[in-house]
């Protein structure tokens, strides 16, 4: 099997022709994303579109079909993201081509020396879980989404909650405990406690020794709106204890909860649920309706914390990863 740029010649050992998709034929062939006809990630997709549409060069290389005589017949898509990583855009078509795709998008994937191409799909679609698993994306995580309503809070004369900058505050439930937002990145800072953080951790252990800590900083950077003051260190007894990254999403009512963390020495402590308060109380005080977050199904004790806190599981969702090892 062989990827050409668009000359729309030339066979796969498979039988098919498998291309670099030819700009006139772009709109046709993300019609043939898997994702375009399912509502829940319909979004997900428009916004991975635009992101690439907006850059300067947008590169579409990575755009895959197989042709047919007036067009794609159809299609895969590996989606190039911050920290070396990607992301696969499944086929609709689940024929004998489906396979062909994938291949395509692994090798595509190993020439640009990627460390990481992940697919998220519904966790109920059986036919995405075999074709992934049959063609060297085998299954990293299954994935709760969940959500919680926020208690929408007043300024009552304050400076407008989204314009205050957030100073360093002792949250009220815990006297030793404080909140300081990281402020610009990089930071060694960060870096170290997210390091830290990882030990033991229950949270998607497939991705240890996968993705580095600045791969990890990196892809949350992109989800939702960056806003560094929202990104926060937990000090608690003099010492750098836990780790709460939140985004807005600014065209929606919700705020995300994309990465929470203790350190293993204070794992136990209550510390999990002051974080969880703290990203309702800044989430409510910014007018969010709601606060979003993934969790690893396995991690039961981050799972406790978040159905005790309010959340409810909105979808089931499962990560499946190529690797250059996989």
């Amino acid at each position: 099997m062989s990827i050409r740029r668009p000359a729309l010649s030339g066979q796969a050992r498979d039988g098919a022709t498998l291309i670099r998709c030819p700009a006139p034929w772009r709109v046709n062939a993300l019609r043939l994303l898997a994702a375009a006809d399912e509502p829940s990630s319909l979004a997900e997709l428009a916004e991975a579109i635009d992101t690439v549409a907006q850059q300067p060069e947008a590169d579409w290389s990575s755009l895959l079909i197989i042709p047919a005589s007036d067009g794609p017949a159809a299609a895969v898509w590996v989606q190039p993201q911050p920290g070396n990583t990607a992301r696969l855009w499944l086929p609709a078509d689940r024929s004998q081509w489906a396979a062909i795709l994938l291949r395509g998008a692994q090798q595509w994937a190993d020439s640009q020396g990627l460390t990481i191409v992940q697919a998220v799909v519904d966790s109920a679609d059986e036919d995405a879980a075999v074709l992934l698993r049959e063609n060297g994306f085998p299954l990293l995580v299954d994935l709760l989404y969940m959500q919680a309503q926020t208690r929408r809070h007043s300024s009552q004369g304050d400076p407008t909650p989204s314009t205050r900058t957030p100073s360093t505050r002792t949250p009220s439930t815990r006297p030793e405990a404080t909140i300081e937002s990281i402020g610009q990145l990089p930071s060694a800072r960060l870096l170290s406690l997210m390091t830290r953080i990882e030990g033991g951790s229950l949270d998607c252990p497939g991705l240890h020794g996968v993705l580095s800590p600045l791969q990890a900083i990196e892809g949350f950077q992109r989800q939702g709106q960056f806003t560094p003051e929202h990104w926060c260190i937990l000090r608690f007894k003099g010492e750098d204890a836990g780790l709460l990254l939140l985004a807005p999403h600014p065209q929606t009512p919700c705020w995300e909860l994309i990465y929470m963390g203790i350190v293993p020495a204070w794992r136990g402590h209550g510390l999990g649920r002051l974080l969880v308060a703290e990203a309702m109380s800044r989430a409510g005080k910014n007018s969010a309706e709601l606060v979003l977050l993934s969790v690893d199904v396995r991690n039961q004790p981050a799972c406790r914390i978040y159905e005790e806190t309010g959340f409810r599981v909105y979808a089931k969702r499962s990560l499946y990863a190529w690797t250059p090892s996989g």
